[in-house]
């Protein structure tokens, strides 16, 4: 793959994740405390969770499409509690920050080579890929809690 390709690929990328952080803005939007951790069933998540999984899976999974070891502590994100939206508006924020900065590590490189991770070894164009499909679900799920939240008798 040549250079303008690969940068081709990048701004792509990044698009498709902005396009869905800006879709998590519009969720959260105008919602309080009490909306935003509500959860419509049993084992079901609350848009604040789906939101910051949502984040913490992207800089995981484009992390490990440039080869790059990130901290992770996936379970804290099924416990996040927020006062509003402020801080899930600056946690889009800086992880859209994080996640550009890491899809400039993408090389050509990684994306053919077989990178391992705990269970799995893909190449990194797989990672890549699942972080836009696995983000997108995600964001379709807050936007279907927020409905029911709003459509609660």
């Amino acid at each position: 793959m040549s250079q303008v390709d690969l940068e081709a690929l990048s701004q792509t990328v990044r698009q498709i994740l902005h396009e869905g952080h800006d879709a998590m803005r519009q969720i959260i939007a105008g919602l309080d405390a009490d909306a935003l951790g509500w959860r419509p069933g049993r084992d079901t998540n609350s848009i604040a969770v789906l939101v910051a999984h949502s984040l913490e899976a992207e800089r995981f999974l484009v992390a490990t499409a440039a080869d790059v070891e990130v901290e992770r502590d996936r379970e804290a994100q099924f416990r996040i509690e927020v006062a509003g939206p402020d801080v899930l508006l600056a946690l889009i924020d800086q992880r859209e920050a994080e996640i550009d900065a890491l899809l400039g590590r993408v090389t050509a490189a990684t994306l053919v080579a077989g990178i391992s991770r705990p269970g799995r070894t893909h190449p990194g164009a797989w990672w890549l890929l699942h972080a836009l499909e696995h983000s997108r679900e995600h964001v379709g799920q807050a936007a279907l809690t927020r409905q029911l939240y709003e459509q609660r008798s």
